[in-house]
């Protein structure tokens, strides 16, 4: 069901997941774990600074982990005051799960789609109304401080995207590496588009 976001002055933005780590790579639960970007991951956050290179932007909030540091600053690499880190962004605490195979952990709990780890995360670590908590904490800074000829980027991870997701649209989509998404708001409610470089500036 598609939800109602009650922050009506809150101006279109670009979220861009962190590039790939050796974790990521290997199907693991990855949380609050400083793990950095592996090869593919740089790779992925220089192919997505081609992609915003001409995009206009007021601030870029960025996870303090280290993965989203790191794909901040290769995306980036001419604005980097730009850069502001942005706790709210971090990613979910999965408690003692983090560092454990996804689809065990699925297989071990009877569930078949990724959206239900909510629950079962939530038992040994950080709950879904918490993660949304935080989305509207960050949400009323970006209101605070977005400018309508440019743009705010966020540089963060899976979860935390899904949380602002379903909070905007109502549903969970496939989250890439390294890969922009763009944010925008229109009479029918929020779209989510990927971010490419022919999108105007």
């Amino acid at each position: 069901m598609k939800q109602e976001f009650v922050m009506e002055n809150l101006q279109p933005f670009v979220f861009l997941r962190h590039g790939e780590t050796d974790w990521n790579k290997s199907g693991l639960l990855q949380g609050r774990s400083n793990i950095p970007l592996n090869d593919t991951g740089r790779q992925q956050a220089y192919q997505a600074a081609q992609k915003l290179k001409n995009l206009s932007v007021t601030r870029v909030l960025v996870s303090p982990l280290q993965r989203a540091i790191e794909t901040a600053r290769l995306a980036f690499p001419d604005r980097l005051e730009m850069i502001e880190i942005e706790e709210n962004l971090t990613e979910c605490d999965f408690g003692k799960l983090d560092g454990k195979s996804i689809k065990n952990v699925m297989i071990e709990h009877g569930i078949n789609e990724k959206q239900q780890l909510v629950k079962i995360i939530s038992k040994y670590g950080e709950s879904w109304e918490e993660i949304q908590k935080r989305c509207n904490s960050f949400f009323t800074k970006m209101e605070r401080i977005q400018d309508n000829k440019s743009r705010i980027v966020l540089v963060g991870h899976d979860v935390v995207f899904q949380a602002i997701s379903e909070k905007l649209t109502g549903l969970w989509l496939n989250s890439q590496h390294g890969q922009p998404n763009y944010f925008n708001k229109s009479i029918d409610g929020w779209k989510i588009t990927e971010f490419n470089e022919s999108f105007p500036a």
